[in-house]
Parts: structure tokens; sequence; C-alpha cells
């Protein structure tokens, strides 16, 4: 059994890896879900037509993968290790994608890139602050959907950094 997590990349990295045997394929990326739910809810159209995106906590990188394919440039920042690797993997070969594996309110500080949409489709704005405005370019693009079982799964520890995080 392993140890238990500490920290919400912990937490992502212990649980969320792929179960199934052999090499994990890479997720179809043919439309852009906004819930666990495929179908539900509105496509890429939300973020308008923006040059440059932000993806907070990519995952699998489909949604990313998605909008590169659209000739968005598009970068996904994730604090799972795990999850960035397996992503970067994935979809090394598409033009205008890169993965990144930070904190993101650590990236938006240390980055000078502007975006003109920022987007998270699991909630992960959760965890950002007011570095998030000062990388959005004037118009920017913001959406964020939200699982409605990942928040209450995460153990109560972790739930309570990411209220705390809110907040500050």
């Amino acid at each position: 059994m392993p140890a238990e997590p500490r920290s919400p990349a912990q937490y992502w990295d212990t649980y969320k890896p792929y179960q199934g045997e052999g090499e994990q394929p890479a997720p179809v990326a043919d439309r852009f879900e906004w819930t666990q739910y495929p179908g539900h809810g509105p496509g890429a159209e939300v973020l308008g037509h923006p040059r440059r995106a932000l993806d907070l906590g990519p995952a699998k990188g489909r949604e990313a993968v998605l909008l590169a394919r659209q000739g968005v440039a598009t970068t996904g920042v994730d604090l799972s290790a795990a999850q960035v690797e397996r992503a970067r993997r994935w979809w090394k070969d598409t033009p205008s994608l890169e993965f990144v594996h930070a904190e993101v309110c650590d990236y938006l500080t240390a980055s000078t890139t502007p975006f003109d949409a920022v987007y998270s489709v699991w909630g992960a704005v959760w965890f950002t602050g007011p570095e998030l405005s000062s990388r959005s370019s004037p118009g920017t693009s913001h959406a964020a959907g939200s699982s409605p079982s990942a928040r209450p799964s995460l153990p109560r520890r972790l739930r309570a950094a990411a209220d705390a995080r809110q907040v500050a």
C-alpha cells in the first residue's frame, strides 16, 4: 500500500495513473469536454478565437491538443509529474503544444507569456490567485468546468489546502 498522499500532486500521481495492462493508449481528442460526461456542455467555442491558450491542470491533455491542432499555441500546466510526462509522450508530435510540470501560480509568476484564453476543464482555478490576471491579455476569455466528483473525493486535508489557496 502506498504512503498516504500529502499534497495534491502526490494524490494525482498515486490515484490517477492508468491501472490497465501495458502502455495506456492516448485518448481520442476530437471534442472539447468540460465535464466527465462526453458531449455534455459547450465546446471550445466558449473560448472565442484565441492565439495563445493556457490549460490549468490538463491531465491527459485532450483539450489542449484539440486547440493546438486548430492552430492555437497552447500551454498546459499541471502539478502532477505523472500527468505531464504522459501528456508529453502522447502528444509530442503536435505543433504549438507544450506541457509544463509546475504549480500554476509559480509558473504564472515566472512566465512573461500573455494568454488570451485561460481555461480549466477540471476546476484547477481553485488553486490560482492574482497571478492569473497578470498573464491575461486585455479581453482574455476565462472559463472553467468542474467535475462534481473530483473535489469532494480529495482527502479532507487537501480540500482544506485548496480552500486556503482560494482565499489567499
